[in-house]
C-alpha cells in the first residue's frame, strides 16, 4: 500500500471518528425565554439577603446564554443572560443588560432554545457542558467546578429538600422574584459580597441520602391482570406495567408533577424514571423525540419494534401502564413530547411535567400540527420487560 493511500485512509478514519465525536456532544443553548418574572442579580449569589438584585426581568423576555454555574447546595443553576427583548411588566431592566438569573429544578420559569432554535425539552446536559466549561476559568465558591449529570440520589434528596430560593414564599405561583420586598426599588449590588451560594442557608434542607433500592421481585405474575385487557396474555408486559418499579416510576411522576405545562416534558420523564431505579443513569437527551434512542441505551425496548406488540397499539390508550409514550412530528423544529400512562387502557392519566387525562395527540398543539399537515404520530413506546 503506498504511503498516499495510507494518509488517505487515516484522514478518513479521523474524519469519522470527529463526526462521531460531535454527534454525541450536547446541544448548545441558545435564547431563553422567561415563563415568569424572576430577579435580576449582578452575581451568581441568591441568597435574599445578598443585595445584588439590581432590576426584575419580567415574563415573556428574553435573552442569549452567556455564562451557567451549577450550585452546590440545591443542584440548581445560576445563568448569565443578555437580556435581548423585554417582556411586559414594569421593570429597571433594560434591552442590553447582562444579569444572572436562578434556574430552578422544581420550577425553572424559563424556556430554552438550541442553535438551530429547536426547543429544548431538557437543558440539563446542555447546562451541564456548559458549566463545565465555564468552571475551568476562576473557581466560584459555593458552584460545582466539574459538574455531572444527576445520580439517583440526587434527585430523590431534590425532591425531598426544599429549595430555599422558592419555598419560602406561600404563595407557590410566584417565582424568585416574590424575594424582592419592593421590586419598584432595588438595592445596589454590595461589591464586599462575594459570588457564591451560600451552603449555611440550607442547612435546614432535608440530606438524608435515598435508601437503597431492594430487588424488583415481579417477574412471578401467575394470574392474568384482567384490567390489562389484551396486554394479559403478555405476562413480560404485565409483569414490568404491575412491577414495584414502575409504580415508583409514576408516583414519583404525580408527586413532581406541575400544576400545568412547564416545556420540560423530557426532564420529568428521565427524572421520574431515575428516581424509581428504572434506569441507572441520566440520559443526555435534550428533546424528547432522543427519548427512543436514549432509553434503549439504558435497557428500555420500543415496542414498537416487535412486530406483534406493533400491531396491537394503535393508539395510546393501546400502550401497556407505565409506558413511555414518544411522539414526533415531521417539523425537525420540533422537540417532540413525552408522556407517562398511568393505568391500562383508557382508564387512566398521562404524567410527565403535568398530569392530563388526554394523550398528547389530542392536545391544542398536536391538533394544530395535524391541521397543518404535519401530524405528530408515537414513534415510541418504551418498557422495560
Amino acid at each position: 500500500m503506498s504511503i498516499y493511500n495510507r494518509m488517505a485512509r487515516i484522514t478518513i478514519a479521523l474524519l469519522l471518528t470527529c463526526s462521531s465525536a460531535m454527534a454525541e456532544l450536547p446541544s448548545e443553548l441558545k435564547d431563553v425565554v422567561f415563563t415568569g418574572d424572576l430577579n435580576a442579580r449582578s452575581s451568581v449569589d441568591f441568597r435574599k439577603n445578598a443585595r445584588n438584585v439590581v432590576s426584575h426581568i419580567p415574563e415573556g423576555s428574553k435573552g442569549s446564554v452567556l455564562e451557567a454555574r451549577k450550585l452546590k447546595s440545591t443542584g440548581s443553576y445560576g445563568i448569565k443572560i443578555k437580556v435581548t427583548e423585554l417582556g411586559k411588566g414594569k421593570t429597571t431592566a433594560k434591552v442590553g443588560d447582562e444579569v444572572w438569573v436562578y434556574y430552578a429544578q422544581k420550577d425553572p420559569w424559563l424556556s430554552f432554545t438550541d442553535k438551530n432554535d429547536e426547543d429544548v425539552e431538557d437543558p440539563e446536559e446542555a447546562l451541564v457542558a456548559k458549566a463545565r466549561r465555564d468552571g475551568e476559568g476562576i473557581p466560584v465558591p459555593g458552584t460545582v467546578a466539574k459538574p455531572e449529570l444527576p445520580t439517583q440520589e440526587e434527585v430523590l434528596k431534590q425532591q425531598k429538600s426544599e429549595d430555599p430560593n422558592l419555598a419560602k414564599s406561600t404563595d407557590k405561583t410566584k417565582t424568585e422574584a416574590s424575594f424582592c420586598d419592593n421590586c419598584t426599588e432595588f438595592k445596589k449590588a454590595a461589591p464586599e459580597i462575594q459570588n457564591q451560594q451560600d451552603i449555611k442557608d440550607v442547612r435546614d434542607a432535608v440530606t438524608a441520602t435515598a435508601p437503597k433500592e431492594k430487588t424488583d421481585k415481579t417477574k412471578t405474575v401467575a394470574k392474568k391482570n384482567t384490567k390489562a385487557g389484551k396486554w394479559a396474555n403478555f405476562p413480560e408486559v404485565v409483569n414490568f406495567s404491575e412491577g414495584k418499579t414502575t409504580a415508583k416510576t409514576i408516583s414519583y411522576a404525580r408527586r413532581n408533577k406541575s400544576r400545568h405545562s412547564t416545556g420540560y416534558c423530557y426532564k420529568a420523564v428521565k427524572r421520574a424514571h431515575l428516581a424509581s431505579g428504572a434506569i441507572k443513569k441520566y440520559p443526555p437527551g435534550v428533546h424528547a423525540k432522543d427519548a427512543v434512542r436514549d432509553l434503549k441505551r439504558l435497557g428500555m425496548i420500543n415496542m414498537l419494534d416487535n412486530p406483534t406488540y406493533r400491531s396491537m397499539i394503535k393508539s395510546p390508550d393501546d400502550a401497556p401502564k407505565g409506558a413511555v409514550i414518544v411522539y414526533a412530528t415531521s417539523d425537525v423544529r420540533q422537540s417532540g413530547d413525552t408522556q407517562i400512562k398511568t393505568d391500562w387502557g383508557s382508564s387512566g392519566t398521562y404524567v410527565s411535567d403535568f398530569e392530563t387525562p388526554n394523550n398528547f395527540l389530542k392536545s391544542p398543539k398536536a391538533r394544530r400540527f395535524a391541521n397543518n399537515g404535519k401530524p405528530y404520530k408515537i414513534i415510541g413506546v418504551m418498557i422495560k420487560p
